[in-house]
Parts: structure tokens; sequence; C-alpha cells
């Protein structure tokens, strides 16, 4: 059975690309080839596998804004339509973050140390949020089309 490796190299390049926590840049297919022995010693065949290596995709942490010594890093940021961003509070002290014109059904997030919380902007516009405990943080979100 020498199949065996060949189907072993197909799960190892399948677990690199789907056991990481982001993806690689994208890179064209990789074509693998392997020549099996067949039970006669005179015929051979050979077995190619396309191993499709995914392009890179716009994760949340793409769009992460860490609150660290009482400011947010970055305090404005520009995103697409559809992006979410996410608040992580890095502070040993907890921030409530707070939209100003209020314009989610949950306007306000409650963080405590090493919590987070996202919000999906659907509609272009300007959202400025700031921290209702420490009023001097304060940030914008700009959402293009």
């Amino acid at each position: 059975m020498r199949s065996v490796p060949v189907l072993l190299t197909i799960a190892f390049l399948l677990l690199l690309t789907c056991g990481c926590s982001e993806s690689p840049p994208a890179q064209p297919a990789v074509t693998v080839t392997s020549t099996t022995a067949t039970p006669s010693p005179i015929a051979a065949t050979t077995l190619l596998t396309t191993v499709i290596i995914p392009s890179r995709t716009a994760s949340v942490s793409d769009n992460t804004i860490t609150i660290v010594k009482n400011t947010f890093n970055p305090a404005n940021m520009t995103v697409k339509v559809g992006s979410t961003v996410r608040w992580v509070n890095a502070d040993d002290h907890p921030h409530r973050i707070e939209f100003t014109d209020k314009a989610f059904s949950t306007s306000a997030y409650l963080l405590g140390s090493s919590q987070s919380a996202s919000q999906r902007f659907l509609r272009a516009g300007t959202y400025d949020y700031s921290c209702t405990i420490h009023p001097y943080m304060q940030g914008t979100i700009t959402v293009e089309a």
C-alpha cells in the first residue's frame, strides 16, 4: 500500500491550510505527483492530486481596536460596509463603550479586563463612540460602501 504516504501528504497539506488562525497569502494551486506500484511489476500508475490553498479573507482581527492604558488603539478606523469591528480590553479595569448616536440596539458594551465586544456595520456612515467611564476616551468608525 504505497498510497498511504500520498494520503498522509495530502492530509498534512490540508492540516496546514485549515489549522492556522490566519490564512496565508494567496498562492497558486499545488500539484502533488506520486507513482504507485501496482500488483504487476510491469505497470505503474500515476496519481495526480491538486491541492487548492484558499486566498486570504478579511477577519475580525484585521479590524480590532485594543483598549490599553485608557486609550483606543487605533481610536479611528475606516472599514467597508458589512465589516465587523472588535474592541478588546487589555487594561486591568473595565471600560464601557457606547456609540454617541445610539445607532445600534445594543449601543453600550461593558468590557471587563481581557473581554471583547464586536459590532457589525451594515450601513455607510460615521459612528462616534466613547468610553462612558472615561469620557476622554473617544474614537470614530467610518464605514464606506
